[in-house]
């Protein structure tokens, strides 16, 4: 009897041994096909995209860069992940990226890598894949400076497949998903702006070497306040100017306090000028606030030419001609400095 037992004790641990290395293998080959892409018949496999926006934060115009702290959505189906739930409370799971194939996404516009956080991907009964990333980016965009400080701006998230894998994905964007969290109050870091809200729309960009790759591209719109500026540099350019024209009303042989006033406002206006320097964009093109300071510097300095030609025909004994000189700036020389902004306001703006 223990002849016979031996063998087929040996024999059945054996088989075991068999079903046991079966079992490993198809489950490692499971696992394998896993991290492949999902069946598509040939066709690109269609990949929505969102993007929810927890914080903004830094917007420098001046180096066209601002940081973003966000959730990256992607959603997906692959129906390798499906499911019958065990109970009714199980309504997806979860898994890592290194678990499950799933698409990788890059910025395109990123300076440098974004920092992620949590990632996760949770699969629904019948295969929707969700990918869910929080993460921080330091991202550049183009800034159009022309109108400032009264412009408005649109901060770009361009997000490409990692190139592996862009043949295999088609894009579109999820509106639906895509919002910033918080009002506006919230946004402590961003004084000088205002958020309008924030936009998405998808297409297919050519790529050398590589044919059309899906693009999302998102885009924040934002406002600036400009009342700082208005209070700060405007108004007291304004009132600089209007102090220069004083002179128009003095006596043409008063000449002490005609050079007084002259020289002290256009002195004021460059002393200004350095002043606010830092405050403003280092652009290579000239913005509204550049080209209205430089309107301003010009009828500072015409009240000096005014107040020498009035002085020199004073002298010359044409003092009837100085005088109607004088007469007619008062007049004119404000009307010429409205209209000189009217048609600035225009060339900006209009």
């Amino acid at each position: 009897m223990k002849r016979f037992l031996i063998p087929t004790t040996l024999t059945f641990l054996a088989l075991l041994g068999c079903f046991a290395r079966a079992g490993a293998q198809t489950a490692s080959a499971r696992a394998e096909d896993l991290h492949r892409p999902p069946p598509g018949n040939g066709q690109p496999i269609p990949v929505s995209i969102a993007l929810h926006v927890m914080n903004l934060t830094d917007i420098d115009e001046v180096s066209e860069r601002f940081n973003l702290m966000f959730y990256l959505l992607a959603q997906w189906h692959d129906p390798r992940l499906a499911f019958t739930p065990r109970d009714p409370s199980e309504r997806f799971r979860v898994f890592t990226p290194d678990e499950v194939w799933h698409p990788r996404l890059e910025f395109v516009n990123a300076v440098s890598g974004r920092t992620s956080g949590d990632v996760m991907i949770r699969v629904g009964p019948r295969g929707n894949a969700l990918y869910m990333e929080r993460a921080d980016a330091r991202l550049s965009t183009n800034f159009h400076l022309r109108r400032f400080p009264f412009d408005r701006q649109s901060l770009e998230i361009i997000i490409h497949p990692f190139i592996g894998q862009a043949h295999l994905l088609a894009f579109s964007t999820d509106m639906d998903r895509t919002w910033i969290s918080a009002e506006e109050k919230v946004y402590s870091s961003l004084p000088e702006w205002q958020l309008l809200g924030i936009n998405a729309r998808h297409n297919d960009v050519p790529m050398s070497k590589f044919g059309t790759v899906a693009e999302a591209h998102f885009e924040i719109r934002v406002k600036r306040k400009y009342h700082y500026y208005l209070w700060k540099i405007f108004l007291p350019l304004l009132l600089m100017v209007v102090l220069s024209w004083t002179v128009y009303w003095i006596d043409t042989r008063d000449l002490s306090s005609q050079v007084q006033i002259s020289i002290t406002t256009i002195l004021t206006v460059i002393a200004f000028a350095f002043s606010i320097s830092l405050s403003l964009p280092k652009v290579p093109y000239l913005t509204y606030i550049d080209a209205f300071f430089l309107v301003c510097l010009v009828f500072v300095f015409f009240t000096a030419i005014e107040m020498t030609t009035v002085h020199v025909s004073g002298r010359t004994r044409r003092r009837n001609l100085g005088v109607r000189i004088q007469r007619f700036s008062r007049v004119w020389v404000p009307i010429a400095f409205v209209i000189c902004n009217a048609i600035l306001a225009l060339r900006y703006f209009g």
